[in-house]
């Protein structure tokens, strides 16, 4: 089976105003056109990588960013992968719990680059 994973870093869509502050919904859109597909569905699966964000996200900002790609099946294939730092701002477990309504597609997260790969192509 062919795997196709489209990888959009956290820099590449977060909009940020001059205080510092995540500006959520347009951080939302600008992650839509980026994941965007041509003509649906889409024939690629997505990793998140949310490590190398300078701003603290907590794990319902993180949920809120990926839910806008996990409600909206034409936007990815089957699976999403989110990268993400270990620590005190994540949780695994509530992120998980978040994700407990989204049917049909598979959300995992990880902090470990080769893992998220590794669970693409043995899922």
């Amino acid at each position: 089976m062919d795997i196709k994973i489209k990888i959009i870093r956290s820099i590449d869509y977060l909009s940020v105003t001059d205080d510092g502050s995540v500006e959520f919904e347009e951080s939302k859109n600008r992650l839509l056109e980026i994941a965007g597909v041509k003509s649906p569905p889409a024939d690629f699966d997505i990793l998140l990588d949310f490590r190398r964000t300078q701003w603290v996200l907590s794990t319902e900002e993180i949920f809120s960013l990926a839910s806008i790609l996990i409600n909206d099946p034409d936007s990815h294939r089957d699976k999403i992968a989110l990268l993400v730092l270990p620590g005190v701002n994540f949780n695994k477990a509530d992120f998980k719990e978040l994700c407990s309504g989204s049917k049909g597609v598979d959300v995992q997260t990880f902090t470990n680059y080769e893992d998220a790969i590794h669970w693409f192509y043995n899922e």
